[in-house]
């Protein structure tokens, strides 16, 4: 796994070759990430990786030019490993890497929003890919849908888009207050766009 482009092109990533993870195919990355420059959503973005892994996608949106990403990753080894992965593509200055649960993250966020306001700027761009197949039980597949609507409270405004990574073969989920803006699909595999509910959905 390498960084495709930007300031860290070419640059090895550490991964954790386990079951709990869904690395990320070298063919779909270039893809979302083509979707997204094209869309003008990195050059200067503030960046919200969830379920981050080892950051081989928060890593890749800052090497195109994102001003700041925040991981959150709730195992020790894979955080371990995407601090490395940071340091190793020197771009640990423009991170903080967060282990711990999401939906617990997410509630902190939304109170530090509610608490200092404007001085706290929201995410441009939010990652979320979990390390599960949630079409496979109704009860994960809720439990996302709910993620997914607290996240995209901490969009910031109309041109700032959510993407989960999921199956071709799966309905793409309605959260609450947000849209679905773009559905990109390759072989199995499927990107999910979204959008604030009130914003435009003409574009990625």
């Amino acid at each position: 796994m390498r960084v495709l482009a930007g300031s860290a092109r070419g640059v090895p990533l550490k991964t954790v070759p386990d079951m709990d993870t869904r690395p990320i195919l070298d063919r779909v990355k270039k893809s979302l990430f083509s979707i997204l420059d094209a869309a003008g959503l990195l050059a200067g973005a503030r960046v919200l990786d969830l379920y981050a892994g080892t950051g081989v996608q928060g890593i890749e949106a800052l090497s195109r030019g994102a001003a700041f990403c925040y991981f959150v990753e709730r195992r020790n080894e894979a955080v371990a490993l995407l601090r490395e992965n940071l340091a190793k593509t020197r771009l640990d200055a423009l991170a903080e890497a967060r282990l711990g649960d999401v939906r617990l993250t997410l509630d902190q966020l939304l109170a530090r929003v509610q608490r200092e306001g404007e001085r706290f700027a929201p995410f441009d761009l939010i990652l979320y890919d979990p390390p599960f197949a949630f079409s496979r039980a109704d009860a994960t597949r809720g439990a996302v849908s709910e993620e997914m609507a607290l996240a995209g409270k901490l969009l910031s405004g109309e041109h700032a888009r959510l993407v989960l990574r999921t199956e071709k073969k799966v309905d793409p989920p309605q959260p609450v207050g947000l849209t679905l803006a773009r559905h990109w699909t390759d072989g199995p595999h499927a990107l999910c766009f979204y959008a604030a509910a009130m914003a435009a959905a003409d574009k990625c």
